[in-house]
């Protein structure tokens, strides 16, 4: 009980994103203008690294790129225009520009929704980029598991079941079709992970004894203006304005949990400042984070991140740590956790 409550009070004293599971989507209108034409020239090279972990043979940047704002997804509460002004900014040619932007400081992953289309990063690929792709998939309302396979055909390394998937299957006592996914996906050679808004999903995962390569699970403080009131008891804000409903109780869960833990909605949907939501992330035991990134955000939060781990207090261990013998990607630094 003793380090229970230690592990709880650091959580609670620690200083305190958008990414990827697409609840609150709004399509794009007919009459947004079309992207320019998609640039030839190759792709400069890197000038800045991040610190890595390791998914199974996969190798990650700490920081990851999450789809949120290139999709549209805007969690903007009761804000109606900002969904259709994202997807307005990001066009084809903006995505691109990002994409590159972020390989060049660092990032070398990108996490997003397979139906979303993977067209401007295939046009990366084909200039020379080594973006790697973690795809995020659902079961159709046929039942049917189309989606993972069709992520792991069109180039991801790794896949999961989104959290508003997993949640759902978990709530009707389906545990044996995460299992079904988990295997497809390895059986396509990528890494098979789990997502998750409730915490429930992770210990109902854990207790079958599943055992995916990785968890995707959100995490953020409360400490920001909308976030959920006491009497808000549910795994997801009733406004779109939460995601983690006790944090304290999460990083207690993760402590035990031995698969990497890639952190979602670090910033509570851009309510958190950068540096708070990273190091309390980081520190509640993360090893990973997602974070939906514009373009002229990539270079600050990397700097961020780079700040933040270098002085990192954490009770959990990290589960991503690389292998000395693992060869190291040129363009970035390996950490050992």
């Amino acid at each position: 009980m003793k380090t229970r409550m230690n592990r709880r009070g650091f959580v609670k004293t620690s200083i305190w994103a958008t990414a990827a599971v697409p609840l609150a989507a709004s399509a794009q209108t007919p009459g947004a203008p079309a992207s320019p034409p998609l640039s030839g020239v190759p792709l400069p090279p890197p000038k800045e690294t991040l610190p890595l972990g390791q998914i199974g043979n996969a190798v990650f940047s700490r920081l990851m790129l999450g789809g949120n704002l290139i999709g549209g997804y805007a969690h903007s509460r009761d804000l109606t225009y900002v969904a259709e002004l994202m997807k307005r900014y990001n066009t084809d040619a903006k995505i691109l520009e990002t994409l590159e932007m972020a390989e060049t400081h660092g990032i070398n992953v990108i996490n997003s929704w397979v139906k979303d289309g993977i067209a401007p990063l295939q046009t990366h690929w084909k200039r020379g980029g080594k973006m790697k792709w973690i795809a995020q998939a659902r079961v159709n309302a046929d039942g049917s598991l189309d989606q993972f396979r069709q992520a792991a055909d069109l180039g991801a390394v790794a896949v999961h079941i989104t959290g508003d998937g997993a949640d759902a299957l978990v709530k009707q006592g389906d545990l044996g079709t995460l299992a079904k996914i988990l295997d497809l996906v390895r059986g396509k050679k990528c890494q098979a992970g789990i997502g998750a808004h409730g915490l429930g999903t992770i210990v109902a995962s854990e207790k079958a004894k599943l055992n995916p390569d990785f968890y995707v699970k959100t995490y953020h403080s409360h400490d920001y203006f909308t976030a959920a009131r006491p009497d808000e008891t549910d795994d997801l804000g009733r406004y779109d304005n939460s995601w983690c409903k006790d944090p304290e109780e999460v990083a207690e869960v993760m402590f035990n949990v031995r698969q990497p833990w890639i952190a979602f909605k670090v910033l509570a949907a851009g309510a958190i400042p950068p540096r708070r939501g990273f190091q309390f992330a980081f520190e509640g035991g993360a090893d990973f984070i997602l974070v939906g990134m514009f373009d002229w955000q990539i270079a600050e939060d990397v700097s961020i991140v780079k700040e933040v781990l270098g002085d990192v207090k954490r009770h959990r261990p990290w589960r991503s740590t690389i292998p000395q013998t693992a060869p190291a990607p040129s363009n970035v630094r390996l950490e050992q956790g």
